[in-house]
């Protein structure tokens, strides 16, 4: 499609609104406690792993046959905050901040001390960034093993970054120990501030975008009372119009999930 620069940031927006809600919602999820030491939990296991699966496509990069680019969806969020269309008295501010403390956080590089892999008798302290095992964990809850090659490829390359060569047989057979480690255990550990992250950037958005609801929704009056919106002058592809209206839509009221301050005991390790 040939799209300009306000009509992909309302088609991300529209796509990254999507994401997190289906993410962040009392059907997966439930928080508990009070702030500023809140907790999330999950449903269950399976509400878990669906959470990592839909993480790790907010993590990956757009289809350029759609967009046109190749993206991920955090940096077409820190792309929008750097040249938002809808800025109005700094509306902005807090989903540029959201989202420039989530990219950091994923950045950061942990280190996991004595990592036991059994199937290969190893012993090992892993140092890894959090994105690298968010979305390792995440591909082998979506897919089978045989369907796991990149993810084979993506592990040998993290070890051998410390110190340990492994073959295509061993980076196999710690994929159900890998799992356990890193998702049972640590993926467990840090899904409060995960969920607290992409809730902050779904306010975000919401604060962001209020002074342009405010500005585009005509309420009609009687016998009626509809509404509709009246479109920015230069939204004219025919895919982006529908989803400015579902994103207007969107922010007609307010996130799933109220915001909430995980406890510090859940962000102080790894």
């Amino acid at each position: 499609m040939q799209l300009n620069s306000i009509e992909k940031e309302v088609i991300f927006l529209k796509a990254i609104t999507e994401l997190i809600d289906t993410m962040v919602n009392y059907e997966v999820l439930e928080v508990v406690g009070s702030d500023p030491d809140s907790e999330v939990r999950f449903k269950s296991m399976t509400h878990q792993a669906f959470f990592n699966i839909i993480l790790v496509d907010f993590l990956s990069k757009t289809d350029n046959r759609i967009l046109g680019e190749s993206s991920s969806y955090l940096v077409a969020l820190q792309s929008i905050c750097t040249s938002p269309h809808f800025n109005q008295s700094n509306s902005v501010d807090s989903l540029r901040q959201a989202t420039q403390e989530f990219t950091d956080w994923l950045e950061k590089e942990m280190s996991v001390e004595n990592v036991w892999l059994p199937s290969i008798d190893l012993e090992i302290s892993l140092k890894i960034k959090r994105f690298e095992f968010i979305k390792i964990c995440g591909n082998i809850s979506k897919h089978n093993f045989t369907r796991l090659g990149a993810v084979s490829n993506e592990l040998k390359a993290i070890f051998q970054r410390n110190g340990r060569v492994l073959s295509d047989e061993e980076s196999l057979l710690i994929f159900g120990e890998f799992y356990e480690w890193f998702h049972t255990n640590i993926f467990s550990y840090h899904s409060s501030a995960i969920a607290e992250f992409l809730n902050n950037i779904r306010w975000g958005i919401y604060e962001y975008l209020q002074p342009e609801f405010n500005r585009s929704i005509v309420r009609h009056k009687e016998p009626s009372y509809g509404y509709h919106y009246t479109y920015p002058s230069n939204i004219h592809n025919s895919f982006a119009k529908p989803c400015y209206w579902e994103l207007m839509n969107d922010v007609r009221s307010k996130p799933f999930v109220p915001k909430f301050q995980v406890t510090r005991f859940l962000k102080m390790r790894y």
